[in-house]
């Protein structure tokens, strides 16, 4: 059998097919340079879509908080204190404790002794206090335990969500409730500033008058970095019931450039500025997020909201206060 040269170019057993095609290196470098073009529009959508699905994440355990409240008005008919120990002789104790049962923590809220303060129970309950409580954590924001001395035995995790506690400084809501040394040394405000959660006090119903979907409950904070041996930053620490620890005031706007004030360390470049006090009449902790544009925050009523940046001053304080009879909202 006869083989045609054009067959023989074509057996793929042949030493010689022919020339073969291939990208010249101009080629190669438009294909590389359009693949880095389309890197970096898709970059900022994937970014931004996880970005949602973490506030998302960050509005459910607002939810869960808020309906945690809720139970504990039905079974205590009022919101929880936001503290206990202040001048009033009671064993100190952070406002966390008491809606434990409600956030699926039934177990630390069994093994908790009532009858000593936070810092004084027993190490297996000490164990409880340092580990995590999921609730508490913002996907946006890093996870930070407090350190603050070579062999501290506590390193307990802080946490994203502070309560409401009105439109000035950490005694400033002081009126006929107020007990103790706190009760004869600053002067009260009136009534009508006054926010759901304060020393030893958490409101009825009743008492917010301006309306439960009206007055904050719960906003975010970030979480202080703390590192063993470090200088004392006790932004964040769910379970310590000493000023400027989760309480948050509306004296500035979400996310304010102005400095916090308590016993914090300034970290400005972290979107954490401060002016270290121990002057506990002048504490006063913003509400801030790692979220664009504003904070997440819960009211009364158990409903969640986007608060931005741009919020008017005077409508984010009167948010805070229950019954001033100038009910604002949002909308």
């Amino acid at each position: 059998m006869m083989i045609t040269k054009a067959a023989w170019r074509r057996s793929p057993t042949s030493a010689f097919r022919g020339p073969l095609p291939a990208f010249t290196l101009v080629e190669l470098l438009v294909v590389i340079a359009i693949i880095g073009v389309l890197v970096a529009l898709l970059l900022p959508a994937v970014q931004a879509a996880r970005e949602a699905a973490r506030r998302a994440h960050c509005q459910n355990n607002f939810k869960q908080l808020g309906l945690a409240l809720q139970n504990y008005v039905s079974a205590h008919g009022s919101l929880p204190p936001g503290n206990l120990g202040s001048g009033d002789g009671k064993p100190r104790t952070p406002l966390l404790v008491f809606i434990l049962p409600h956030i699926e923590e039934g177990t630390r809220f069994a093994l908790y002794d009532f009858e000593l303060p936070w810092y004084q129970q027993p190490q297996h309950v000490i164990d409880q206090i340092n580990a995590p409580i999921s609730t508490y954590q913002c996907p946006s924001d890093g996870s930070f335990r407090m350190w603050n001395a070579s062999g501290d035995i506590f390193h307990d995790p802080k946490g994203n969500y502070g309560v409401n506690w009105g439109s000035d400084a950490f005694l400033d809501q002081e009126d006929e409730r107020a007990l103790g040394e706190v009760a004869r040394i600053y002067q009260p405000i009136e009534d009508g500033k006054k926010a759901p959660f304060w020393l030893s006090y958490g409101a009825r119903l009743a008492e917010i008058v301006d309306g439960t979907s009206h007055t904050l409950a719960m906003m975010e904070l970030i979480q202080s970095r703390s590192n063993q041996g470090d200088p004392i930053d006790r932004r964040g620490r769910i379970w310590n019931d000493g000023s400027a620890c989760y309480q948050v005031m509306t004296a500035q706007t979400p996310n304010s450039a102005q400095k916090d004030v308590g016993r914090c360390v300034d970290q400005s470049e972290l979107q954490l500025p401060c002016r270290n006090s121990g002057y506990v009449n002048q504490h006063s902790l913003t509400s801030r997020s790692r979220h664009a544009g504003g904070v997440n925050s819960s009211f009364c009523d158990g409903s969640v909201r986007f608060v931005s940046n741009d919020v008017d001053l005077v409508t984010w304080q009167l948010l805070s206060m229950q019954a001033d009879n100038m009910p604002v909202s949002l909308d």
